[in-house]
C-alpha cells in the first residue's frame, strides 16, 4: 500500500501546478514559453542544490549506462510540450483536456501488448467508468469535432509520447534516482520552450515580468512547486505499475475543480459534480482493489512458512526411514 500512499501524494502537488499554471497563462496573460522557461530557470537550481547536498551529491547524476536513454526521454519531453501547448491554437481547450488523457489508453494497450504490466479485468473495467467521470467533468457536451483536425491530432500523439516516456522514466529509474532524472528531463525539456518563446517573440516581454512582484513571483512559486512535483510522480512510478499511476492522475482535474469553485469562482454543474464522484468513487474502488491485493500478498508468505513448519513437526514426530520417498519429494515441493 505504500505506492498508493506515494501516489495519492503525487496528485496534490500536479493539482497546485494546474492552479498556477492556469492563473498564470489564463488569467495573467503570461505566454506559455516564456512561463516554461523562467519556471524552469527556478526549478533546476532547486533540484541541482537538492541534488549536490544529499546522498552522493554530483555523483547521482551520472548516467550509469542511461545516457542514450536520457536523451531518449528529453527529446519525447521536448516533443509533448511542444504538441501539448501548441495544440490549443488549433483546437479547444476542451478538446485538449479530453483527449490528452488518452494516455491512459495507451499506457494500458503498450504495457499489455508488450507484457511490461499485468492488468486484472476488475481494474480494467475501471478505466470505461473513470472516463464516464472524466467526459462528464469536462464537459463532452462542448466537445467539438469539426475544424480542428490538426489540434485533435496533435494532442492525441502528444498522450502517445506521455504513454511511451512513462516507460522510458520507468527504465532509467532503475539505475537512477528520482531527483537526478527530474533535473535532467526538465534541463533537456527546457529547449522545448525556449523554441516557443522565441518564435512567439516573448524575450522582449521579459522586462514586464520584473517590473512588479506580483508577476514574478507567481512563476518562482511555479518552478518550486514542479521541483516538489516531478520527484514525488517518479517516486510513485518507481513503486507503481504506470497505467494504475496515470489512472491516479485522472483524480487531478477533480481536485483542481473542487479547488476553483471558492477560488476563482467557477461553478460546476450538477453533470460535472456527477462526473467528479464517479472518477472518484472509482479511484477509491482501485485502492481498495491494491490494498487486498496488498494483503493477500503479505498473508502468502505466511501461509506458506506455516505450511513448511506443520510438515517439519511432522515430519519429526515419524521415526527417521519410514517417510516414504514420494512424501518426501512432496514435501520438498511444497518448501520450494
Amino acid at each position: 500500500m505504500r505506492a498508493v500512499f506515494y501516489a495519492s501524494l503525487a496528485v496534490v502537488p500536479w493539482v497546485a501546478v494546474t492552479l498556477m499554471l492556469r492563473w498564470l497563462i489564463s488569467v495573467e496573460g503570461r505566454s506559455v514559453g516564456l512561463v516554461g522557461v523562467l519556471s524552469r530557470c527556478v526549478t533546476l537550481p532547486v533540484l541541482g542544490a537538492w541534488i549536490l547536498t544529499t546522498g552522493d551529491g554530483w555523483r547521482r547524476l551520472m548516467p550509469r549506462g542511461r545516457g542514450g536513454w536520457l536523451l531518449l526521454m528529453g527529446t519525447f519531453s521536448i516533443a509533448i510540450n511542444l504538441l501539448w501547448f501548441g495544440a490549443v491554437n488549433w483546437t479547444t481547450a476542451t478538446n485538449v483536456s479530453m483527449l490528452i488523457r488518452f494516455d491512459v489508453v495507451f499506457v494500458v494497450l503498450i504495457g499489455s501488448l508488450l507484457g511490461l504490466e499485468r492488468i486484472g479485468l476488475g481494474q480494467l473495467a475501471l478505466l470505461p467508468v473513470m472516463f464516464v467521470g472524466l467526459a462528464l467533468l469536462t464537459e463532452i457536451g462542448k466537445f467539438d469535432w469539426g475544424g480542428h483536425m490538426v489540434g485533435d491530432l496533435m494532442t492525441v500523439v502528444a498522450a502517445f509520447g506521455f504513454s511511451v516516456n512513462a516507460f522510458v522514466i520507468r527504465h532509467i529509474l532503475l539505475m537512477m534516482d528520482e531527483e537526478s532524472v527530474a533535473l535532467y528531463n526538465h534541463a533537456i525539456s527546457t529547449l522545448g520552450f525556449v523554441a516557443l518563446a522565441v518564435i512567439g517573440g516573448d524575450f522582449a516581454r521579459l522586462a514586464e515580468v520584473f517590473e512588479f512582484a506580483s508577476a514574478w513571483l507567481p512563476i518562482v512559486a511555479l518552478g518550486v512547486l514542479v521541483a516538489v512535483s516531478l520527484p514525488l510522480y517518479y517516486v510513485a512510478l518507481r513503486r507503481m505499475d504506470v497505467w494504475k499511476l496515470r489512472m491516479f492522475m485522472l483524480a487531478t482535474p477533480v481536485l483542481t475543480a473542487i479547488v476553483e469553485w471558492p477560488l476563482l469562482g467557477i461553478e460546476l454543474s450538477m453533470l460535472q459534480c456527477l462526473g467528479g464522484a464517479i472518477i472518484l468513487a472509482a479511484l477509491a474502488l482501485l485502492i481498495r482493489m491494491e490494498w487486498r491485493l496488498s494483503a493477500a500478498a503479505k498473508d502468502g508468505p505466511a501461509a506458506s512458512q506455516a505450511t513448511v513448519e506443520g510438515r517439519t513437526a511432522s515430519s519429526e514426530a515419524v521415526p527417521a526411514g519410514c517417510v516414504s520417498e514420494p512424501v518426501q519429494h512432496q514435501t520438498k515441493e511444497k518448501i520450494e
